[in-house]
């Protein structure tokens, strides 16, 4: 299929495009591994489905521009954005996203607290009193180990 320069040009710059989405789930992947830390299994599943969604982006944008016709501007339009995306847009959106993750976690374990108060309140309130099961507990089973012991004592007497 016969296209004109501009409709080159426009494929070219939704690689160039599709290569910066793929560099800011890269961020995204990053992300992930810096507040999860996986082993060695979890990296590779998360490296696999890291890729299958690169991929799905990249035949996406393909299927969208051009009808999935390769060209060999269309790959260095992808890897264009994506280094543009890790050289300059990451260096300044990767710090963001970390410290917006840290505020929503700090948010989240605020609310958690928030949540926890009265199941704390309560707990001490049930605690106290289960407390006092305990200590009558180990009364009974020091009572009945009491009775075992100086039973088989007296029953060995003749």
């Amino acid at each position: 299929m016969e296209h004109t320069t501009g409709v080159q040009v426009y494929i070219f710059l939704t690689s160039l495009y599709g290569g910066l989405i793929a560099g800011f789930f890269y961020d995204i992947y990053r992300i992930s591994r810096y507040y999860f830390k996986p082993k060695n299994v979890a990296t590779v599943l998360e490296d696999l489905i890291f890729w299958i969604g690169v991929a799905l982006i990249f035949f996406y944008i393909l299927n969208r521009s051009n009808w999935i016709e390769l060209r060999a501007y269309i790959f260095i339009g992808f890897f264009v954005g994506g280094i543009i995306y890790l050289k300059v847009i990451s260096r300044i959106l990767f710090p963001l996203l970390i410290k917006t993750c840290d505020k929503v976690a700090i948010a989240i374990k605020k609310a958690m607290a928030m949540v926890g108060v009265p199941f704390k309140y309560i707990d001490n309130r049930v605690s106290y009193k289960v407390k006092g099961l305990r200590k009558i507990r180990k009364v009974f089973r020091e009572v009945i180990g009491n009775i075992k012991k100086y039973t088989s004592i007296i029953f060995r007497k003749k």
